[in-house]
């Protein structure tokens, strides 16, 4: 169902005010400029600087939007600061309202990868958690909203052109624990440590952090930017293109995170949801629930956006037709 405009209203506000605590965060301190790039045909905004060793350095903002265009223009002016009390009280009034919150624990593991950089040099929140940002980045509060215990986290690698190119980098296994939730690397069957953290006490509580698969077909690949092995998937990079900027909070805090394009999110999960194995089939039921809910929404509100990325996905070859084929099916008999 549609979220009511007061709702609707509460979450653009908070998008907007953490961005521009982020902006403050991230340039206050850094004498440089604002500059736009055009990749793919479509436009996003940098700011550039040069560090102490004159290197020169670029922090992502996001795509071109009229609000984000605002924002810059504001960058530096008095009265124009945020504080957390500001996003605390916007992002309870965006629960209160009806707008989708996650729970405390995942937003403390998100929050610290966010503080961390993680997002900054260009990681991207999938999974349910994006699925969830995206019906308050729609305005509508899905039918379904079943938790889950996973956070899948993804990065596009060093074979796709992105927004996220990022100078960023940081070390993924220290930050996981200094968390201190008791998080251990599981082993890949080739022995490789990396890609997925479990925790010891709680099965289901994972951290899966995913990335496109290479020529090698490789199950796993060294991500530099985190210094960390990420699992790797077919057809992964479909929906790390057009990355969009959310806001993920609970009752009492927020931060800023990277998510897919709510359109190309819909079609990858039709893509995907036949790759499952036997044992995953809950996800895969639930991959193509949520699927059938943007696709939805997209036929009544943006069926332009849902069409250009059916298209591209069929562009991409037989195996893509295939899937793709398969996964809607699935999608009309459930």
């Amino acid at each position: 169902m549609d979220l009511p405009l007061a709702a609707q209203t509460a979450y653009a506000q908070l998008l907007e005010t953490l961005q521009m605590h982020d902006m403050q965060r991230s340039v206050a301190d850094a004498p440089g400029s604002f500059n736009r790039k055009e990749i793919k045909g479509k436009s996003y905004w940098y700011y550039q600087y040069r560090d102490l060793d004159s290197k020169l350095c670029q922090i992502y903002l996001g795509p071109e939007s009229e609000a984000l265009n605002a924002l810059m223009h504001r960058r530096g002016q008095a009265g124009a600061s945020v504080d957390e009390a500001q996003i605390k009280a916007l992002a309870q009034s965006a629960d209160t309202l009806g707008c989708m919150s996650v729970s405390n624990p995942h937003l403390v593991i998100i929050r610290r990868l966010a503080d961390a950089g993680f997002f900054r040099a260009g990681g991207i929140l999938v999974g349910t958690h994006a699925f969830l940002s995206a019906g308050n980045m729609l305005g509508v509060r899905w039918a379904d909203s079943s938790r889950t215990q996973d956070l899948d986290f993804a990065h596009a690698g060093k074979s796709m052109q992105v927004a996220l190119h990022s100078d960023a980098k940081l070390d993924l296994g220290d930050v996981i624990e200094s968390l201190g939730m008791g998080f251990v690397p599981a082993s890949s069957l080739q022995g490789v440590r990396g890609g997925r953290w479990v925790h010891p006490k709680e099965p289901g509580f994972v951290l899966d952090f995913l990335t496109p698969m290479d020529r090698t077909e490789n199950e796993l690949v060294h991500v530099k930017a985190f210094n960390a092995e990420f699992q790797a998937l077919r057809f992964m990079e479909f929906s790390l293109e057009d990355i969009q900027t959310a806001a993920i909070f609970t009752r009492t805090q927020a931060c800023l995170v990277n998510v897919p394009n709510p359109a190309r999110m819909a079609v990858h999960k039709l893509i995907v949801s036949g790759l499952r194995p036997i044992a995953q089939r809950a996800k895969s039921n639930k991959d193509v629930k949520q699927a059938a809910a943007l696709f939805d929404w997209h036929e009544s509100h943006a069926p332009e956006d849902l069409q250009q990325a059916l298209n591209d996905a069929n562009s991409r070859g037989p195996a893509w037709r295939k899937a793709l084929a398969a996964g809607i099916q699935s999608m009309e008999i459930v």
